[in-house]
C-alpha cells in the first residue's frame, strides 16, 4: 500500500483518502503558496489603472471570489472525492483523446506562467544584488537566473508533495509577516485615508468600462486556477479543508497582495515587488521581503510543475517512465521561452484574460456534465479503462461535441472582448463577455448533453444506477 501511494503521488493513478497529506491548516498553506505569486503584484498594478482603490478592492473580492468559486465545483471537488488531478478529470468530460488534445494546449500556459514566475524571481534576486552591492545584472544574466528559478522549481516537484509542503510551512508565514510589515510602512509613508480615496492614474473614459474589465481581469485570476486547483485537491483528507483551502489560499490571501501592490502603485508609483519593496520597507525589511517573494514564486511554479507532469503521464509516452523524465521533458521548453522572458513578463495579463476566456466555458461544462447529468457521480473504473469496453466511452475516443462547444464558447468571449488589447465589442458595457460565454456554455452543453444521455454515450447513465442501486440497498 505504500508503494502505491508513493506512486500514485507521482502518477496519474487516484489517491486514497487514506494517503492524503493535507488537513486543513496544510491545505490553506498549500493554496497560499500556490495562490501568493507574481500575478497578484502584477494585477495590483493593472487595478490601480483602471480604478480607485474602493472599487478596485470591491472587484477584486468579487471577481476572485466568483472564478475560484468556480473552479472548485468544477474540479477541486471532484479531484479530492475521486483522488484524481486536474487534467485526468477531463477524460470524464471531453474522453481520453480528448483529454490529450486539450491538455495539450494547456501545457502552453503552464509553460508561459512558469517563466513569469521564473523571471519575477530573478528580478527579485536582481532587486536584491542591487540594494547590496549596487550592482545591477545584466539581462543575459537576468535570463539564466530565470533558467536558474525554473531548475530549482524542476527539484521540489521532482521530491513531491512532501517538499511542497515543508517549503510552504516556512514560506506561507514569513511572507505574511513581511506583507504586514509593508502595509504599516506604507501607512507610515502615506496615511490610511490617502489610500482609501485614491483615484485611478490611467482609466477609460467610461467608469462602467472600468468596472467591467476589473471584474474581468479578477474573475480570470480565480478562474487561471483551473489547471493546478485538483492537483491539490487530491492530496487534501478532507471535502472542507479542499473547499476552504482554495477560497481562502486561492480567493482571499491573493486579493490582499494585490491590493498592497496596487496600494504602492497609487502612493510610490511602481506595483512591482521588485521594484518598490526595498525602497518601501528600507533595506533589511525590504530584502527579507524579497526573498519571502522569491520563495512564493517557487512555490507556486512547482506546483504549476507538479501538475503539469501528472498530466503528462496521461500519455503512453510517460505512463510507465519514471517521474523525473516528465519532469526533465516538460523543462525543455520552459528553457527555450526562458529567453524571451521579459516578453512573457510584460505580458502576462494575456494568460489571465485567456484564462477567463477558456477556463470560465470549460467550469462551466464541468458543472453541468457531474452534477446534472451524472449525479455527482463517476464510474472510476471506466475512467481508467482504455478499452472500446469502457463504460465512459465516446465515439472516435473524444467528446467531440463537448469541445466544439467549449472552443465556440471562447471565440465568443474573444469577439466580445480581446484578452490581448482589451478592445470590446459594443456589446460588452451591457452584458461583459464572461456572462454570455458561459451562458453559451450552459445552454449549448445542455441541449447536447440531453443527446449523450438519450443515447448513453459517455457514462451518463452511471449516476442514475448509483442513485438506484443505493436506493434499493436502503
Amino acid at each position: 500500500m505504500d508503494n502505491y501511494a508513493k506512486e500514485a503521488k507521482f502518477s496519474s493513478m487516484p489517491l486514497l483518502k487514506s494517503e492524503r497529506m493535507y488537513g486543513m491548516g496544510d491545505s490553506i498553506f498549500a493554496n497560499t503558496g500556490y495562490g501568493i505569486a507574481t500575478w497578484c503584484f502584477l494585477t495590483g498594478g493593472l487595478l490601480a489603472g483602471i480604478l480607485s482603490f474602493k472599487l478596485a478592492l470591491i472587484t477584486a473580492i468579487a471577481g476572485n471570489l466568483i472564478g475560484t468559486l468556480l473552479v472548485a465545483i468544477a474540479v477541486s471537488i471532484i479531484s479530492h472525492k475521486y483522488g484524481i488531478d486536474t487534467y485526468t478529470s477531463i477524460g470524464v468530460f471531453f474522453g481520453k483523446i480528448g483529454m490529450k488534445l486539450v491538455f495539450a494546449v494547456f501545457i502552453f500556459l503552464n509553460v508561459g506562467w512558469v517563466i513569469i514566475l521564473s523571471s519575477m524571481c530573478a528580478r527579485s534576486s536582481n532587486s536584491l544584488i542591487t540594494a547590496l552591492f549596487d550592482h545591477a545584472l545584466s539581462p543575459m544574466v537576468i535570463t539564466i537566473c530565470t533558467i536558474i528559478a525554473a531548475a530549482i522549481m524542476f527539484f521540489i516537484t521532482w521530491r513531491g508533495p512532501a517538499a511542497l509542503k515543508i517549503m510552504n510551512r516556512i514560506m506561507v508565514p514569513g511572507l505574511v509577516v513581511c506583507l504586514i510589515i509593508m502595509i504599516v510602512s506604507l501607512i507610515t509613508k502615506t496615511t490610511w485615508s490617502d489610500i482609501w480615496n485614491a483615484e485611478p492614474l490611467w482609466p477609460y473614459p467610461d467608469q462602467k468600462i472600468n468596472i467591467l474589465l476589473s471584474l474581468e481581469l479578477n474573475i480570470g485570476a480565480g478562474i487561471s486556477w483551473w489547471p493546478g486547483i485538483g492537483a491539490l485537491g487530491r492530496l487534501n483528507k478532507t471535502k472542507k479543508s479542499t473547499l476552504w483551502g482554495n477560497m481562502i489560499g486561492l480567493a482571499l490571501m491573493p486579493v490582499c497582495v494585490a491590493m498592497l501592490s496596487a496600494a504602492s502603485a497609487y502612493t510610490v508609483g511602481s506595483s512591482d515587488p521588485t521594484e518598490w519593496m526595498i525602497p518601501l520597507g528600507g533595506i533589511g525589511f525590504g530584502c527579507l521581503a524579497l526573498f519571502f517573494v522569491i520563495l512564493a514564486n517557487l512555490t507556486s511554479g512547482a506546483y504549476a510543475f507538479y501538475n503539469t507532469c501528472l498530466g503528462l503521464k496521461n500519455y503512453n509516452l510517460f505512463a510507465n517512465k519514471k517521474w523525473v523524465f516528465a519532469c526533465a521533458v516538460f523543462m525543455v521548453p520552459v528553457i527555450i521561452f526562458s529567453f524571451f522572458q521579459d516578453f512573457m513578463y510584460n505580458n502576462y495579463q494575456l494568460l489571465m484574460n485567456y484564462s477567463a476566456a477558456i477556463f470560465g466555458p470549460m467550469s462551466i461544462i464541468q458543472i453541468l456534465d457531474y452534477y446534472y447529468f451524472r449525479k455527482g457521480h463517476i464510474d472510476l473504473r471506466s475512467l481508467y479503462d482504455v478499452t472500446s469496453s469502457s463504460g465512459m466511452r465516446y465515439y472516435g475516443g473524444g467528446n467531440w461535441g463537448g469541445i466544439i462547444i467549449l472552443v465556440l464558447a471562447t471565440v465568443l468571449y474573444v469577439m466580445i472582448l480581446n484578452p490581448a488589447t482589451w478592445a470590446y465589442a459594443p456589446c460588452f458595457p451591457y452584458i461583459s463577455a464572461f456572462v454570455p460565454s458561459c451562458v453559451f456554455a450552459l445552454v449549448a452543453y445542455f441541449i447536447y448533453g440531453k443527446i449523450l444521455q438519450k443515447k448513453n454515450i459517455g457514462g451518463f447513465g452511471y449516476g442514475t444506477e448509483y442513485e438506484e442501486a443505493k436506493s434499493a440497498q436502503a
